[in-house]
């Protein structure tokens, strides 16, 4: 009986066993999205249940599960979607989610994940708000857009790039379609499909050094799968000058308030000269106005002296030209073409681009013809093969253009070297009789410049010409090695050919003639193989990838120079030198190979954890030493899964990373090299570098954490996004100067420590959002504290760049215990009391060494807004910086040189200020210097300036002359260090979309007309003359510090239409 029992419950188990496998079926299907393309990668789990896969190459997939269950599928920016398994096919069409496509980032290496899984700080650009505007300078495009982003322009008359500071750092990485771009003004703005910001460490830990500053993510347009599409893009803008100094009209060219008379002279002059014995002239070798006042006094101007012209002896009206400044610039007229088409089919996508730019820029003889091509093509060859490319060419011809961070002679002499009584229209006419001439003539019978060519003739006759070509370029391959696991390899190549061609003296001006031509070549090649894989296994999530990348660098640079002037005049070729010319060759090669690995693991849509590993090897570090390890690690976790579904509240994460980024030295800097120099006679010269080499030389460390929390609130009408950073770096390599005098000017040292810390804030929004009007907003913010902590053994001040002792010796610093970027420099000196300390002639005495301020802003940020009601949009992009410090040479001259509007005017006695200073006793009088106040006459002009004595501490009070106050005070710093402070209305769009009635009588299926403005309004600066935003760098730390001569500020506005087929 018990063996029969046994038989029969054997059986009961055989068959209950046979039961639930025959309900176990293998289910294949293809998943396709709206338009019926196959998706690849899309992940398939049986609910409630542990097996799961994902979709191949063409979108195929097969999973065994229970018959009846429920499959569901979801993948990045598409709706999660289920399905009752009835049978043994089964295909899914997904359906694409507006909300979570906004969530798809590209991050490092090209890889695309959903924002919300991300344990670091990313932030997404709205590609719309960057291209409508069709600003050229993709930077500039950028400003206020990015939270922790600083802009740093450049005035658009000199044609330079801006520059993006991230957390404190310049030298960000830009890489586009996986290609690390050597420039970003190497991409055409209209090929760019999204943008994305990684801001710390744990982001761009696979980039590896490179990108310890921080990276710029762009993939370009691609075929759209099933679609066709053309489109026609023109604009055309006109762009002015604004914000120039307000100068004075009161007097003219000189240095004394009597006109200077002619004196014939019959043994050197010109017999017709004879009559013009006696006439008032000019003062034509003054380049400052502290002249005589103008009141239409007739007087001989500087072009009435050139036999056989019309102007030949004529008498002239001594009147102010309030406009002249202004009247040297041109209206800028930028036009812009692009044609774009891209076509998809089932194996196949292509898209195809070509823009024209030119440009007239608002400074005479400035401009540029711009052609850029972007091509991107990908094509399955099969169901696991697929290869695709990227090209990206740019050809650029540019005239004016400022290659060297110099001021241009023009600006200068305008802003700051002038007569206020020149006409500019006459300037224009520099060539009379056969003879180069200017208004700052060596005398009425000498025309040669004195000091100052003529503004049009710097222009004209020895502008910079460019020739740009830049091509960057991808090939890549793919193959499905099993499902999940896919293989890719690419080969990837930068160039950049610039050749330079500098008139850097004319001839016939006041320089000797000297003529320049510079090539400089950048190669870039690279090389890579990668592994991916992705598998989902029940409520896990898991992404992995491995690689290596080999990198090979090629730069070279010559520069010919003319010696001594040119056999030739007029004819500017190196060949034509009269000395031997002076020639420079610089050659750098480097090799850096990578190898790195990356993991991703999610649990049940609320935990993710992300870690990245790199080790590099580079040709440029000490043999012994020359491998350096990158990685980072990140989490996050989604808390809004665990609070009940609400009105209010709909997402919330908080996220953590910490990563380690090292640096390798430069080329060359651990090993000594020579450069040649110019013959001696007949014997090769050859020189060693200023800067002494460091064989010890390491790459340093940079350590970073990062915390933040994203939060959605009202079904994702309002976001808010918020990170902390705390970031060291330690022995990162850096310049440190010496007295020359040692025989060398500085070494590279592994310098000590500096830490940055700073909040980073970005709150967007939609207020309003009805059937016809929405209202969107966004708002970022962001702040920096960067200090030093320490610089090297023995050393605990650094400086980083120093001014002359015309603007009070003012230097950048780097000083242990403070912030990075101190500015050091002169101020008034003054007692217990606070009173100035003067001297025995008037002037303030001078405290050397004082720290001023800082160069850093206390934060930054932007705003961007977007309006839409029915067919019309508008749109405004906003900026703004508050706190930080600049030096300004301009507003130190603009009133020594007697031009700014404070020369003029009555002082505090009611008289001119630039009336003569008279003694009370004896009469006399003085035009500068200064006299005791007590001393002078009621009706004197000058400014009076009290304080006490500088040796005695007995009060005192001098009537000091206008000129001599101002001469006097432009060798103190804080005068003229400025407020680095500005709000800014950097864009603005107007737009209009056609309606549907009218496009269905047209062959084009959209069409938009629209107005656009750049740069449009300086809303608020201390100092209105200079824009903060666009100041210059004149320093190697890529950061503002003095400004020179800028050009004005210049706003754009434009109209652009859109024709979409």
């Amino acid at each position: 009986m018990k063996q029969k029992k046994i038989i029969f419950s054997l059986f009961l188990f055989l068959a209950a066993s046979t039961f639930l496998f025959a309900q176990k079926i293998t289910i294949r299907g293809i998943v396709t999205d709206e338009q019926g393309m196959p998706m690849p990668g899309v992940n398939i789990q049986e609910k409630d249940g542990t097996t799961g896969t994902t979709s191949g190459f063409d979108g195929d997939y097969q999973i065994s599960a229970n018959k009846g269950s429920v499959l569901v599928f979801s993948f990045i920016g598409y709706k999660t979607s289920e399905i009752i398994a009835n049978g043994e096919i089964v295909d899914m069409k997904m359906a694409s989610d507006a909300k979570e496509l906004d969530g798809v980032v590209v991050t490092a290496l090209g890889i695309k994940r959903d924002q919300k899984s991300l344990g670091y700080a990313t932030q997404k650009v709205r590609v719309a708000d960057v291209v409508t505007v069709r600003d050229a300078d993709l930077n500039s495009a950028l400003a206020g857009k990015v939270a922790g982003v600083q802009f740093q322009g450049s005035p658009s008359a000199d044609f330079r790039t801006s520059t993006l500071r991230l957390r404190g750092n310049t030298e960000i990485l830009y890489v586009v379609d996986n290609i690390k771009v050597v420039s970003i003004s190497d991409i055409n703005p209209e090929s760019i499909e999204s943008i994305n910001t990684l801001k710390g460490l744990s982001a761009t830990a696979l980039y590896g050094p490179e990108g310890r500053n921080g990276a710029i993510v762009i993939t370009t347009k691609k075929g759209k799968k099933g679609t066709t599409s053309v489109e026609f893009n023109v604009s055309s803008s006109l762009e002015n000058v604004y914000g120039l100094p307000e100068f004075q009209n009161e007097y003219g060219g000189g240095y004394s308030q009597t006109f200077p008379k002619y004196t014939y002279n019959a043994a050197n002059d010109p017999a017709s000269f004879a009559a013009f014995d006696g006439q008032d002239i000019v003062d034509y070798t003054a380049d400052e106005s502290w002249g005589p006042r103008m009141q239409g006094q007739m007087v001989r101007a500087w072009n009435s002296w050139e036999e056989g012209t019309p102007e030949f002896g004529k008498l002239t009206p001594y009147s102010a030209n309030p406009n002249n400044v202004k009247d040297f610039y041109n209206t800028g007229v930028t036009n812009r073409t692009s044609l774009s088409a891209g076509k998809g089919g089932e194996d196949y996508n292509i898209n195809f681009g070509i823009t024209k730019t030119s440009k007239e820029g608002v400074v005479p003889n400035t401009a540029r013809t711009q052609y850029d091509v972007n091509v991107t093509a990908e094509a399955n060859l099969s169901k696991k093969f697929k290869v695709y490319s990227t090209i990206l060419f740019q050809d650029r011809e540019t005239t004016g253009y400022n290659d060297k961070n110099l001021i241009l002679p023009a600006v200068a002499s305008l802003r700051q070297w002038f007569q206020r009584q020149l006409n500019m229209d006459d300037l224009r006419n520099y060539r009379m009789n056969g003879k180069i001439v200017t208004w700052n003539r060596t005398s009425a019978t000498n025309g040669k410049s004195f000091g100052w060519n003529s503004p049009f003739f710097d222009q004209y006759e020895q502008p910079n010409k460019e020739d740009n070509k830049t091509f960057n370029g991808r090939f890549g391959a793919s193959y499905e090695i099993i499902n999940g696991l896919t293989a890719t390899a690419e080969l990837r190549k930068n160039y950049l050919g610039s050749a330079y061609y500098d008139i850097t003296n004319a001839w016939g001006g006041v320089a000797v003639p000297k003529y320049e031509e510079s090539l400089a070549i950048k190669n870039r090649d690279e090389v890579s193989g990668i592994l991916n894989y992705k598998k989902k296994i029940n409520k896990f999530d898991i992404a992995a990838t491995g690689g290596f990348e080999y990198q090979f660098y090629d730069n070279t640079y010559m520069i010919s120079e003319t010696v001594g002037g040119l056999v030739s005049d007029g004819f500017y070729s190196i060949s034509t030198s009269v000395g031997i010319p002076l020639t420079t060759n610089r050659r750098f090669k480097s090799e850096t190979r990578g190898f790195f690995t990356t993991a991703s693991v999610g649990y049940d849509d609320f935990l993710y954890v992300d870690g990245s590993y790199r080790n590099d090897f580079s040709s440029t570090a000490n043999v012994n030493d020359n491998k350096l390890t990158t990685y980072g690690v990140s989490g996050s976790f989604i808390f809004s899964k665990f609070i009940p579904e609400n009105t209010i509240f709909t997402f919330g994460k908080i996220r953590a990373g910490y990563a380690m980024a090292p640096q390798f030295p430069n080329a060359y800097q651990t090993s000594p090299v020579y450069t040649t120099g110019t013959t001696y006679g007949t014997y090769p010269t050859s020189s060693t570098p200023g800067t002494l080499v460091n064989p010890s030389l390491t790459g340093g460390n940079r350590e970073e954490k990062e915390y933040g929390v994203d939060l959605k609130f009202f079904n994702n009408r309002l976001s808010l996004d918020a990170s902390y950073f705390d970031r060291l770096d330690n022995g990162i390599p850096y310049r440190v100067s010496f007295d020359g005098s040692t025989g060398i000017n500085g070494v590279f040292l592994n310098q000590g420590e500096q830490t940055y810390k700073g909040y980073e804030v970005a709150l967007s929004g939609s207020p309003i959002k009805t059937n016809s009007f929405e209202w969107n907003i966004g708002v970022n913010f962001a702040t920096l504290e960067r200090k030093v902590v320490a610089i090297a053994d023995g050393i605990d001040r650094n400086v980083i760049q120093s001014g002359n002792s015309n603007m009070g010796n003012v230097q950048l610093v780097e000083q242990v215990g403070e912030e990075w970027g101190a500015i050091y420099g002169s101020r008034i000196a003054r007692d217990e009391n606070g009173k100035a300390k003067l001297t025995a002639a008037g002037a303030y005495v001078r405290e050397l060494g004082v720290y001023l301020g800082n160069i850093l802003p206390n934060y930054t940020g932007g705003l961007t807004t977007s309006f839409t009601y029915k067919n019309f949009d508008l749109s405004l992009g906003f900026d703004f910086q508050q706190g930080g410090k600049y030096y300004s040479v301009s507003n130190s001259l603009v009133n020594r040189t007697g031009v700014g509007i404070e020369t003029v005017g009555n002082n505090d006695l009611g008289n001119p200020k630039r009336d003569p200073i008279v003694n009370a006793t004896t009469g006399a009088s003085i035009a500068t210097g200064a006299m005791l106040n007590s001393a002078v006459t009621p009706t004197s002009g000058g400014l009076l300036v009290e304080g006490v004595d500088g040796t005695t501490g007995a009060d005192v009070a001098y009537r000091v002359s206008t000129r001599t106050y101002w001469s006097n005070i432009r060798a103190i710093t804080e005068p003229f260090l400025e407020d680095a402070s500005y709000v800014k209305l950097r864009t603005m769009r107007l737009g209009y979309n056609f309606s549907k009635t009218i496009l269905s009588k047209t062959p084009f299926q959209k069409i938009n007309l629209a107005v656009y403005a750049n740069n449009l309004w300086l809303i608020y600066a201390v100092n209105r003359d200079i824009d903060p935003s666009e100041l210059q760098s004149y320093n190697t730390t890529g950061t503002p510090f003095i400004e020179t001569a800028q050009l004005p500020n210049s706003r754009s506005i434009g109209l652009n239409l859109v024709l979409t087929l």
